[in-house]
C-alpha cells in the first residue's frame, strides 16, 4: 500500500532505478533472445490487432477520427486504418490506430481485466513504416512493449475486495500504456539506453490522467470507453520523439511513491512485480485472443450458446430462457444488462452494445457472424434480437465470485486466470447446464489456446466484404512470416 510521504522505493540494483532497469531491458534484449513461442504469439497479436483495425475502418466514429488526422496533416510516415493509400505522421498514425483497433472491443485481453496489444502494434508499425525497418524489428518491438505494459499493469492493483465482493478502482485509466507504446516504438527505432530512459521519464509527464469514474453506474459510454487510447499512444510516441531529439526525462518516475502508478488510479502497488523474472517470464504468453466483438466477460456464454445451437440443431425461437451466471467483475455493472433501448443509436452505440450480455447472446443464438455487423443499428432494432435478448437473465457466478475474491486478496498478482462460462439454457422443455473455466482464446488450456487457424477464421469473419479472400490470405501469410520482411515501409500497406 502507498503512504502519504513521497519516497523512492528500494530497487534491485543500487546503481539503477527500476525505471532505468526496465528501459534498459528493452534496449538490451535482441530479437535473438526472444523465445520461439514469444515470437509466435507476438506475430499472432499483430495480425489479430490488424484484423480489429481493418474491421473498424469504416465505422462512424473512425470516420470522425479520420477527419481530425486529415486536418492535422504532416509528414507521410505511416498508414491509418481506413485511409488506404495515404500516410500521416507516425505519432498521429499510432494514436489513431490504437483508438481504431480497440473500437470493436475484439482486441486481446490480459488476465480478463485489460487489453493493450494495440498500443504496441500501433507504435511498432508506425515507426517501422516511418523508418523502413524489418519485420524482426516489429516483432521485437511488440514483444518487449507488451512486457512493459504487462509489468506496469501487474504492479498496479485496479481491483479491490470491498464488502465481500470485487470493485474496480473508482478512478482508473490506461496512461501506463504510454510506456509500452514508447518501448515498442523506441525498440523499432534502435534507441540506446539514454534515449529509452528519457522516453520513459517523459511518458509520466505526457500520459493521460485517468478520467473513467463511476464504472459501476454507467449505462452507456460517450465517444470513448474505458480509456483514452489515442492519448496514451500519442503520449508514448511523442515522448519517444522528444527523447530522440534530446529531451531529458526523470529517471525514477516508476519508483517514487506516491507517484505515477498511484496517479493512474491504483488502489495498491507492488513495484517489485515490474522487475520480477525480467527477461525470463514473458507475459505476452498470458494474452487471450478474442473471437467476438464484445467484452471478454461475454465470451464464455457465447461459446456455450453457439455450441448448443450447433449440437442440438436448435432454432432460436425454441430457446425459452437463458440464465447467465456472470463474472463478478461484470455483475452489478449496469452497462452489462441495460435494456437495448438504452444503447445510443449514433456512433457511440457499438461502444455500449459490446458490453450488453443479453444483446450479444441473442446475436450468437441467431447465428449472426461475429464482426463489425454485430453492432449495426439494424441489429439493435431487429425484433428477433430484441425478443431473444428479453429471455436472457443475469445473476452472479458464485463459484468464480469466491475464487476471484481469494485471488485478488491472497495472490501476488491479484488476478484470476479464469473466464468461466456458467449458464443454464432452457430449450424444448429441457435445461442445458454449462460450467467451464475458460473461453475460446484463453491461453490457460490446450483446448482454448489461441492459434493461427482460429485467428485466420476471425480474419475471414470480421473482414469479409472489406478485403477479398486473396487479400485476407496474403495478409495472414505476410504477418505469420513477418520475420522475413526486410522493409516494412515497402512490404506492408493497410
Amino acid at each position: 500500500m502507498t503512504t502519504p510521504t513521497r519516497k523512492l522505493e528500494t530497487t534491485h540494483s543500487v546503481e539503477r532505478t527500476r525505471t532505468q532497469e526496465l528501459a534498459d531491458f528493452v534496449v538490451d534484449t535482441p530479437y535473438e533472445a526472444l523465445p520461439a513461442d514469444v515470437i509466435d504469439v507476438a506475430k499472432l497479436l499483430i495480425l489479430d490487432s490488424m484484423i480489429c483495425g481493418i474491421a473498424a475502418a469504416s465505422a462512424e466514429r473512425t470516420r470522425m477520427l479520420h477527419r481530425v488526422v486529415v486536418r492535422l496533416g504532416g509528414s507521410p510516415d505511416a498508414n491509418i486504418f481506413g485511409l488506404s493509400g495515404q500516410r500521416f505522421p507516425a505519432v498521429w498514425a499510432a494514436a489513431a490506430n490504437a483508438e481504431i483497433m480497440n473500437f470493436l472491443d475484439a482486441d486481446d485481453t490480459f488476465y480478463n481485466a485489460t487489453h493493450f496489444a494495440v498500443f504496441n502494434v500501433a507504435g511498432a508499425l508506425a515507426e517501422a513504416q516511418r523508418l523502413g525497418t524489418s519485420g524482426k524489428a516489429v516483432i521485437r518491438g511488440v514483444a518487449l512493449g507488451y512486457d512493459v505494459n504487462s509489468r506496469l499493469e501487474l504492479a498496479s492493483r485496479k481491483i479491490e475486495v470491498k464488502e465481500g465482493g470485487l470493485r474496480w478502482s473508482p478512478i482508473q485509466g490506461m496512461g501506463y500504456a504510454a510506456f509500452g507504446t514508447a518501448a515498442s516504438a523506441g525498440a523499432v527505432a534502435g534507441f540506446d539506453r539514454e534515449k529509452m530512459r528519457n522516453a520513459f521519464g517523459l511518458c509520466a509527464w505526457g500520459a493521460p490522467t485517468p478520467t473513467v469514474a463511476g464504472m459501476h453506474d454507467r449505462t452507456a459510454f460517450g465517444s470513448m470507453k474505458c480509456a483514452n487510447n489515442a492519448a496514451a499512444a500519442h503520449a508514448g510516441m511523442l515522448s519517444a520523439l522528444l527523447a530522440d531529439e534530446g529531451y531529458v526525462g526523470d529517471q525514477d518516475v516508476l519508483d517514487t511513491t506516491p507517484g505515477f502508478l498511484e496517479a493512474q488510479g491504483a488502489v495498491a502497488t507492488d513495484r517489485e512485480l515490474m522487475m520480477e523474472e525480467l527477461g525470463e517470464k514473458w507475459w505476452i504468453l498470458e494474452a487471450a485472443v478474442k473471437y467476438y466483438p464484445s467484452c471478454r466477460y461475454t465470451h464464455g456464454p457465447i461459446d456455450a450458446i453457439r455450441g448448443l445451437i450447433e449440437r442440438e440443431r436448435l432454432e432460436p425461437e425454441e430457446i425459452e430462457r437463458i440464465d447467465v451466471r456472470v463474472n463478478p467483475m461484470a455483475h452489478g455493472m449496469k452497462i452489462f444488462s441495460v435494456p437495448i433501448d438504452a444503447i445510443p443509436r449514433d456512433h457511440r452505440g457499438p461502444l455500449s452494445s459490446e458490453f450488453n450480455i443479453p444483446y450479444v447472446l441473442a446475436l450468437a443464438a441467431l447465428g449472426r457472424t461475429p464482426g463489425p455487423n454485430w453492432h449495426t443499428r439494424e441489429n439493435l432494432e431487429d425484433p428477433k434480437v430484441r425478443a431473444l435478448a428479453a429471455r436472457v437473465h443475469l445473476g452472479l457466478d458464485p463459484q468464480l465470485a469466491d475464487e476471484a475474491v481469494r485471488a485478488v486478496r491472497d495472490t501476488r498478482i491479484g488476478r484470476f486466470p479464469k473466464t468461466r462460462r456458467s449458464l443454464t439454457v432452457r430449450a424444448r422443455g429441457k435445461d442445458h447446464v454449462f460450467e467451464g473455466d475458460f473461453a475460446s482464446g484463453d491461453p490457460w488450456s490446450r483446448e482454448t489456446k489461441p492459434n493461427w487457424q482460429r485467428v485466420r477464421q476471425k480474419l475471414d469473419e470480421f473482414c469479409e466484404g472489406i478485403l477479398s479472400e486473396a487479400a485476407r490470405r496474403e495478409l495472414a501469410d505476410r504477418i505469420q512470416g513477418l520475420e522475413s520482411a526486410k522493409d516494412i515501409a515497402k512490404e506492408l500497406e493497410f
